[in-house]
């Protein structure tokens, strides 16, 4: 191992490693090698300051469950869907909500809301009062806009 993982427990008694995002992809490849073969989730933290992305690892065969997290800084994160296919909707679904870039995602675009849409909602700093609005173009795209005589 060349790298450093520093490890806890969770409330709930699940073993928890912190990992650096240089090392994530080789840490995430060794624990799919020791019978960690399933990403059951994968999830972010807005802390302000960084964002925390936790990976929710099962061991299909002893049921063990592990989470790994690791941070970021600058909202980019290496794509694990190399090593799990599972992950593929969910780094869409928090570069959507939190605007984390999952460099190395196949299709990395917005999953639930317009391509249009400005910002991230789940983020700490999204402004709030900037209310947006979703309507249909003539060829039956979608479209956002700040007007309110274009929302649905």
């Amino acid at each position: 191992m060349a790298y450093e993982v520093k490890e806890e427990k969770s409330k709930d008694g699940r073993k928890v490693m912190r990992i650096e995002r240089d090392h994530l992809l080789e840490l995430l490849k060794d624990m799919k090698n020791d019978g960690f073969d399933s990403l059951s989730l994968l999830t972010c933290v807005d802390y302000r300051d960084r964002i925390e992305v936790v990976y929710h690892l099962t061991n299909s065969k002893t049921e063990e469950m592990l989470v790994v997290k690791s941070e970021t800084r600058d909202s980019r994160m290496p794509s694990v869907t190399s090593l799990y296919e599972s992950a593929n909707w969910d780094e869409r679904e928090q570069y959507d909500m939190m605007g984390v870039v999952f460099e190395g995602h196949p299709n990395l675009k917005r999953i639930l809301l317009p391509e249009g849409w400005v910002g991230h909602p789940l983020r700490k700093d999204y402004d709030l009062s900037k209310v947006q609005y979703v309507n249909m173009d003539d060829e039956g795209n979608d479209y956002v806009s700040f007007d309110p005589g274009d929302g649905w």
